[in-house]
């Protein structure tokens, strides 16, 4: 990689439409947080958390073990509004501008953490994000899929009390055996609420559940995927459509979905005409979007423009982030104008 294209992945700003607050909290939150609680950790630094990640995180199963371990340190409104809180300051120094973190309540609720303590921390932390470090942070509340679908449904019908502070809903956790159309209702609920509409398909499973998400849930985005590029009909309609694949190939490779790193269908897709954009998913298990960004560069041999376009899709495609457009266009012209500039001597 060049210190061009570097400096370029440095200092280009960015919005982020895929990454998981309970997945995302950072080592030194986490010991902090655990410390303050009397949570035990099984470890002691940040390298020790990257080791014990590295040990134990083989799939998706074994990452959801880890996840709730990790978020085991959350106890009150004050940790939630940390959490929060260090994910902007993260967030600045990689220039993300924008930002959408999906909440995963129902890991929290399993420890009976009522809504209005996570709600309210994540909400002051949101605040906070914006006044001191300039980042915009969008919620969407993320359905645990492999819940019972009326406890979903009950579950979206509780966000009526935070609208003003969640703007869309999405569904994660572990695809194969719980297709999209299970949890039909509470997307229904959702769109008479007003969300934007996202979930997590097409990642580890089939193309079926991409189909499902946007022909019956009514999707306007979908997260990850991957899969699409297994049915031409598929990549066509996804890109007459113009609906957005919010991508993470760093996270998608320590899954194991491909045989190489080289092998991610993000490229075919985009090359086909695909809106995509990256993210990191879950930044202590598989890096920050820093280390995203340049792996699209490493594995894929992604330039400038690509790189471009990628940080454009994130906002032009997001939920709310498109009046950024007009100051990321102009940060593009004046690099490009400052690559074109003479030489001087």
């Amino acid at each position: 990689m060049t210190e061009r294209v570097a400096r370029l992945i440095r200092e280009m700003p960015k919005g982020e439409n895929h990454i998981h607050i309970e997945g995302s909290i950072p080592a030194r939150t986490a010991l902090r947080l655990g410390k303050r609680n009397g949570v035990a950790l099984p470890f002691d630094s940040e390298a020790g958390m990257k080791e014990f990640i590295a040990k134990n995180v083989v799939d998706l199963n074994s990452f959801m073990k880890c996840d709730r371990l990790v978020n085991s340190v959350c106890l009150n409104e004050e940790d939630y509004y940390e959490v929060v809180y260090d994910l902007g300051e993260d967030a600045k120094r990689q220039n993300i501008v924008y930002q959408e973190l999906h909440l995963d309540y129902p890991l929290n609720e399993e420890r009976g953490i009522p809504i209005d303590v996570v709600m309210k921390g994540y909400e002051a932390g949101r605040q906070a994000v914006l006044k001191d470090f300039g980042v915009e942070i969008v919620f969407i509340a993320g359905i645990d899929r492999s819940l019972p679908p009326e406890q979903c449904s009950a579950f979206v019908r509780n966000l009526e009390p935070y609208l003003d502070m969640v703007d869309a809903v999405g569904m994660d956790c572990e695809e194969q055996g719980y297709p999209c159309v299970l949890h039909k209702e509470a997307y229904e609920i959702a769109g008479k609420m007003g969300l934007f509409k996202t979930a997590h398909a097409g990642e580890d499973d089939g193309c079926q559940n991409i189909w499902d998400a946007i022909d019956i849930l009514g999707c306007q985005r979908v997260d990850h995927g991957v899969r699409a590029i297994d049915d031409p009909a598929l990549v066509r309609e996804l890109a007459d459509r113009k609906i957005l694949l919010a991508m993470c190939t760093r996270s998608n490779n320590m899954t194991r979905l491909f045989p190489t790193p080289a092998d991610h269908s993000i490229k075919p897709l985009m090359d086909a005409g695909v809106l995509c954009s990256i993210s990191s998913d879950d930044p202590p298990y598989v890096g920050d979007l820093l280390w995203e960004y340049e792996g699209v560069v490493e594995n894929l041999g992604f330039g400038e423009d690509k790189l471009i376009e990628l940080a454009r899709n994130s906002l032009a495609y997001s939920i709310k982030g498109q009046h950024h457009l007009p100051a990321f266009d102009n940060w593009v012209k004046a690099w490009k104008a400052e690559q074109n500039a003479p030489a001087a001597f």
